[in-house]
């Protein structure tokens, strides 16, 4: 009986597994998952990141003297005007309204305050603004009511006054420009606080570091949460005075002059912490050992016998020039001189301003940055986000996971949230810009947690020339044995017919007769040699 039809589904089968089977497998272990990314509309917003945004902020109006019945409506004009004369790269706007107190009212009883312009009638024009308050105070005489000047007067202090950082930095390519970027850290939305006591000698020494903290700083604190949480730490560290004594005896004065001689590296390695961003605050004293007499560069004109030196990306350092004796404990008398002059420089080191003196307002200063940094934050994520695109379109074979397109996802999603609240001018109050600066904070974190996804660092991706270079000794060999194999299979006639079949028995059978004769021969032959011997015998 044939084999062949056996051979031949054997070899079917073979087939069958490669291609069903084996195929499948390997472009399932070689083939790179990409997740689908809105490429175009990434890129859209890249080219033009503020296509949607309409920055409102709304300015109550209100004059205790006079009653004003269009006074918002002549400055809104006068504010348009103005506006004008300068080309805007975001779109920007103040919306006045007449004072509503009902409406003031109700919000400031939900923690909600909102920008007032307060007209007072008095001798003097001029204009003001509150310290602790969202509160601009225009003063007018009666001539500038009579010249029709007051509408002009007010918009122009609005714009070039109580914001002047958004008339800046919206309006000139200074959006990503830190006015003071030379001197601030990087903006994080928490920022550790390392504030260290820094004696020469060995001699112990204690401060009263805690009840400094809780009056002065505690709240600034409170103050700068919308924008920055802090985290506190303090230290005493000992035989530490930063080499001081080397600069002892020259005529230093900035902290230009003394950075190449005092080293901050040590301490900054000895303080590991998990925020991104940290502003020290380190006062020093000289050792008594190397300088007894004390540092005769340090002549403060207040007789207060420390100078302070701003780091610039690092913080603060107070010298101080006479060496402590053991046992001192330093008392909130001297504390708090340092804590003051820290709390000023700190808006420097954030990137507020650069002088204190600038600042129009805390308060309104404060509020303005919210809405600064909201924009850069907005303006990082998609450029995070295109700088993703730009380098999956570079590396073709470079993996996409699903977490990734969610992380995507999520950002373009808390974007529309941001430009509906930059959008609403109902919605101008503290709360809505706390609300919009967390919301673009997210942004940030959302995107680099993307850009810096585990599989997308390693830039896992296997090129065609790695998958051949891989496969091809293991599958080739395979490859050209099945292929040989099942040519020659099917080369073979495809069958045999009864009479092809009974030939082949015919001719077996007349081999096999053939045999048993030539064997019944031998057998005979001898058979008469046997007979003729025993006759012989």
């Amino acid at each position: 009986m044939s084999t062949f039809p056996l051979r031949k589904w054997a070899g079917i089968a073979f087939v069958a597994v490669y291609l069903l089977l084996g195929v499948p497998l390997w472009y399932k272990l070689t083939t790179i998952y990409r997740a689908p990314l809105p490429r175009d509309y990434i890129n859209s917003l890249h080219n033009n990141r503020f296509q949607d945004v309409h920055l409102t902020i709304p300015v109550f109006i209100k004059s205790d003297t006079y009653k004003f019945p269009d006074i918002h409506e002549a400055t809104q004009i006068q504010v348009n005007h103005l506006m004008n004369t300068k080309e805007q790269d975001i779109k920007w706007s103040l919306q006045i309204l007449p004072y509503n107190e009902t409406f003031i009212e109700e919000a400031r009883d939900q923690g909600e305050e909102y920008h007032i312009v307060t007209l007072m009638l008095e001798d003097f024009v001029g204009f003001n603004a509150a310290y602790d308050s969202k509160n601009t105070i225009v003063y007018f005489n009666d001539e500038n009511v009579v010249n029709n000047d007051l509408p002009f007067f007010v918009a122009q202090t609005l714009v070039e006054h109580t914001f002047n950082v958004e008339w800046q930095y919206f309006s000139e390519s200074r959006l990503m420009q830190s006015g003071n970027n030379n001197v601030a850290i990087n903006y994080n939305p928490d920022v550790h606080l390392s504030i260290n006591l820094l004696n020469g000698d060995g001699s112990p020494i204690d401060w009263e570091i805690d009840e400094t903290l809780k009056i002065y700083f505690t709240p600034l604190r409170e103050f700068l949460s919308p924008l920055v949480n802090f985290t506190v730490d303090t230290t005493v560290t000992y035989f530490n005075d930063l080499n001081l004594h080397n600069v002892n005896n020259t005529n230093t004065t900035t902290w230009k002059d003394i950075s190449h001689i005092i080293d901050l590296s040590e301490l900054s390695s000895m303080n590991h912490f998990t925020e991104n961003s940290v502003v020290n605050l380190a006062v020093v004293f000289p050792s008594n050992t190397t300088t007894p007499e004390g540092l005769q560069f340090i002549d403060s004109e207040d007789n207060s016998n420390w100078k302070s030196f701003i780091v610039p990306r690092w913080g603060v350092l107070i010298l101080n020039k006479y060496p402590l004796a053991p046992n001192t404990i330093l008392t909130r008398d001297y504390l708090d001189a340092i804590m003051y002059k820290f709390s000023n420089d700190l808006f420097e080191l954030l990137g507020l301003t650069s002088d204190m003196k600038d600042i129009f307002s805390p308060v309104i200063t404060i509020d303005s940055f919210k809405r600064v940094r909201i924009l850069q934050n907005m303006e990082k994520s998609i450029e995070t986000l295109w700088s993703l695109v730009k380098l999956t379109e570079q590396f073709e074979q470079m993996t996409i996971p699903e977490e990734v397109l969610e992380n995507l996802k999520k950002v373009l999603e808390i974007r529309l949230q941001v430009v509906d609240i930059l959008n609403d001018p109902l919605r101008g109050d503290d709360n809505s810009w706390n609300e919009a600066l967390r919301l673009s904070n997210d942004m940030v974190k959302e995107s680099e947690t993307a850009f810096f996804h585990g599989e997308m660092l390693k830039q896992n991706f296997f090129p065609q020339e790695h998958k051949l270079a891989v496969y091809l000794p293991l599958m080739g060999p395979i490859s050209i044995v099945l292929l040989t194999g099942i040519i020659s299979l099917f080369k073979e006639p495809s069958g045999t017919t009864e009479k092809e079949t009974e030939k082949e028995l015919t001719k077996d059978e007349e081999e096999e007769k053939k045999e048993s004769i030539e064997a019944a021969s031998v057998d005979a032959i001898d058979g008469v040699d046997e007979i003729q011997s025993e006759a012989s015998s």
